[in-house]
């Protein structure tokens, strides 16, 4: 996620709003019902009263056929969310509408703690949404949410390091063997090949690898996979990256190595949609190349998507409002704001004149949401200190993709 979104400070937003249902236009109803929306800082402080206007917009937009609900939006910082959420619908209170990612959804689905909300969103109203973005908020053939953002990454190359050592800007590897030849002419000059976050997600450091590898995690059936001879090929991938100093030496745990490329010390960083702000910030002048592949040219790309919760007396409402909150003209005003990827195909044309965002939104179309499965979240950390173990020497590449899979049969069992 955007680095700036990890600010932790709660502001309440009490809006005034009206609540209806279907996806054509409503009669105006005059039923009292309350709303309650939890949204996070997607934005930074000098951005709050930009979020805060699109939010009214939504509001506005809703009181034309429901003059007598209201709907309050309340911030919630990103840290702690899920236990937040997980806690307070347990105890059935909380929101009637809230913002996941699709780990998140299948966790949350399986739990019982959002809606199927198949039956109120019409094949009509799923039209315009880009398929990948309705397949991330789809779990086990039922909706459980209507998308609002996507992300996508790629490998950000410094142009010029890439002068220093002879490449062409024009002619970015496409492939992990066009990558290692580059890399090993930056190294030799001095510099690490790429940037890799061991400390942060897999679905920003490991996971992306063994898709392009032809390999996979595991799926919504409980089928693992992340120690076949295709996914292995990552371990080992990253394990050869860190013995010849293609990546740093603290990429063991570090969460966020963007600065080393802002610093010019790196030749490619891994990155999405934010390093674009950060790196012209910073004077860099870089060039997005493609995420790469193995077998399989793909890469992460998270979409942001509103849910109903389980607890909410107006669960019919509440769907009527997150078609508002994700139709093109809210879509559009939200993500130029924020500065994501709408999930709407209509509304990319917010990028016609920017071609790196333009480029980032291409990526969609080729990226995964991560692991489909309810357990994704809670057997990360495990996969993610086998692989710490390997780059430390206690385990071999194939030794810490197994161990992986046994811990993930543990969780599934």
């Amino acid at each position: 996620m955007n680095k700036i979104l990890k600010r932790s400070f709660v502001i309440g937003l009490a809006l005034l709003t009206l609540v209806g249902c279907g996806s054509k236009k409503s009669p105006s109803s005059d039923e009292k019902v309350n709303l309650t929306v939890w949204v996070h800082p997607y934005v930074g402080a000098d951005k709050k009263a930009d979020i805060e206007a699109v939010y009214a917009n939504m509001t506005e937009e809703f009181k034309k056929t429901n003059p007598n609900a209201t709907v309050t939006f309340e911030e919630i910082p990103w840290a702690n969310r899920e236990q937040k959420f997980t806690t307070t619908l347990a105890a059935k209170q909380g929101p009637d509408i809230f913002y996941l990612i699709p780990d998140q959804v299948t966790q949350f689905a399986d739990k019982d703690l959002i809606a199927n909300i198949d039956e109120f969103v019409s094949s009509e109203d799923r039209k315009g949404f880009s398929d990948t973005s309705m397949d991330a908020v789809t779990y086990k053939d039922k909706l459980y949410g209507l998308p609002i953002l996507r992300e996508s990454q790629s490998l950000f190359y410094n142009k010029k390091i890439l002068e220093e050592i002879g490449a062409d800007v024009n002619n970015l590897p496409k492939t992990w063997k066009e990558f290692h030849e580059l890399g090993a002419k930056a190294v030799e000059a001095g510099y690490y090949a790429r940037t890799y976050d061991g400390g942060n997600t897999l679905n920003s450091s490991l996971y992306p690898l063994i898709w392009q590898a032809g390999g996979d995690i595991a799926n919504d059936k409980n089928e693992v996979f992340i120690n076949n001879e295709k996914s292995v090929k990552a371990f080992e991938q990253i394990n050869q990256w860190y013995k010849d100093g293609f990546i740093s030496k603290d990429s063991i745990t570090v969460e966020d190595s963007a600065p080393l490329f802002l610093e010019g010390k790196v030749m490619a960083a891994w990155g999405a949609n934010n390093l674009i702000g950060a790196a012209k910030e910073n004077n860099v002048d870089f060039v997005i190349g493609s995420p790469l592949k193995e077998e399989v040219e793909t890469t992460f790309g998270t979409t942001g998507a509103f849910v109903v919760s389980n607890v909410s007396e107006n669960k019919e409402k509440a769907v009527e409002f997150l078609k508002i909150m994700t139709n093109e003209k809210n879509m559009i005003e939200f993500n130029t704001v924020t500065g994501f990827i709408p999930a709407r195909e209509s509304a990319l044309s917010i990028y016609d004149n920017n071609p790196e965002m333009k480029q980032m939104a291409e990526f969609t179309k080729i990226a995964r949401p991560g692991v489909i499965n309810s357990q994704a979240r809670v057997f990360m950390p495990d996969v993610q200190a086998n692989v710490q173990a390997m780059l430390e020497g206690t385990l071999t590449p194939q030794e810490a993709a197994n161990k992986s899979a046994e811990s993930i049969k543990t969780y599934l069992k």
